[in-house]
């Protein structure tokens, strides 16, 4: 009895090794390791045209806008892929998308920053009106203008137009405009000049008129005035400029 449970027993272990020979993974061959390759190579690729296209010839920056000079580098394609490109005839799937990268190598990051570039560009076609809307904003409607002395001569800055030459923070350096003026005219009345201005602007606060519904700014401005029309001593004695103190309302202008 105790010579048949040996045997058993030596049987069962003799069986084991077998079976754990039987479970172990067969070694991945040739081919399939190619393509775990390919795919990780392209996985990466993909990664870093992503970066590229984002910050190809830009400065990249980090959260506190500080910038990274370690630029992500373009991950090199397996060593056998230029052979099997030239002899597959028609590659398909990530070995075509695999030999289309390495057709276009050299040229692919400038490709990557061109496509951005006419993406860029095409999504900004429907705000062209935009660049007017800009110029728009510079126009000021001016009105209220008072002598900038005291005491002032009883002329006014009646209603006007200027435009902002340069735009800076809350100052427009310079303003220039015309404008319409009411001065004496010397018999106790008073006369109308055409008049132009070369001054500056102060942004006092943004508004939203009631009747419009839009968003307007509002400037206090001092210019030099220049009457026409031509002489009349009666008028202003002695000059024919005055120094005006105003207001305008411009369109808010995006800051």
């Amino acid at each position: 009895m105790k010579i048949p449970m040996l045997i058993w027993l030596a049987a069962v272990a003799s069986a084991a090794p077998a079976r754990a020979q039987q479970t172990e993974v067969a070694p991945a061959t040739p081919f399939e390791q190619r393509l775990i390759e390919l795919s990780q190579w392209l996985a990466e690729y993909e990664a870093w045209e992503r970066w590229f296209e984002l910050w190809g010839n830009r400065v990249a920056r980090n959260f506190d806008d500080q910038p990274l000079w370690e630029r992500m580098k373009r991950p090199q394609p397996p060593v056998w892929l230029s052979a099997d490109c030239q002899a597959a005839l028609m590659p398909e799937g990530p070995l075509a998308s695999a030999c289309a990268i390495l057709r276009h190598w050299d040229e692919h990051p400038l490709l990557i920053v061109q496509r951005r570039d006419s993406l860029v560009g095409a999504s900004a076609k429907p705000e062209e009106p935009v660049s007017n809307s800009r110029f728009f904003r510079r126009v000021h409607l001016t009105g209220a203008w008072l002598e900038a002395r005291y005491p002032a001569r009883s002329a006014y800055g009646i209603v006007g137009l200027q435009i902002g030459v340069f735009e800076t923070g809350r100052f427009t350096l310079p303003a220039v405009g015309v404008m319409v003026v009411m001065v004496p005219d010397g018999d106790g009345g008073h006369a109308w000049k055409p008049a132009t201005t070369l001054g500056f602007g102060y942004r006092i606060c943004d508004f939203v008129p009631p009747v419009t519904r839009m968003q307007a700014s509002l400037h206090v401005n001092v210019a030099r005035t220049r009457l026409h029309g031509g002489p009349d001593a009666r008028i202003l004695p002695g000059t024919a400029t005055i120094n005006f103190v105003g207001l305008s309302v411009s369109a808010k202008r995006r800051r």
